[in-house]
């Protein structure tokens, strides 16, 4: 339940101030900004809680399964960060990012 709770409110925060319609007129580098701190901070988030909190009545395959994807979310995030420094060298490949990772949110958050 935290870590959705968390998901949410760095969905929130950071897309407080873009209203649905302005939110597809952002550059890619933005979005693509933008969606990479989601990544990063859910997937360290998920890891730290994976390995350090100890919860009743879970099991080590568990934790494992829970550190792995949060490894792989910041992973994700971190490869993020690297398309959108680069955007201006692969516009394409950043613009197809951006829209994939608009309708995953929409689709994951909604």
């Amino acid at each position: 339940m935290a870590m959705e709770s968390l998901a949410i409110f760095c969905w929130v925060v950071l897309n407080a101030a873009a209203l649905p319609h302005r939110r597809l007129l952002l550059p890619p580098r933005r979005r693509l900004l933008r969606d990479s701190t989601i990544l990063i901070i859910l997937g360290a988030s998920t890891l730290f809680h994976a390995v350090v909190v100890a919860n009743p009545g879970t099991t080590e395959a568990s934790h494992a399964l829970a550190a792995a994807a949060g490894f792989l979310a910041w992973v994700a995030g971190v490869a993020l960060l690297l398309l959108a420094l680069t955007v201006d060298r692969f516009p394409a490949e950043a613009r197809l990012a951006a829209q994939l990772l608009e309708v995953v949110a929409a689709g994951a958050l909604f």
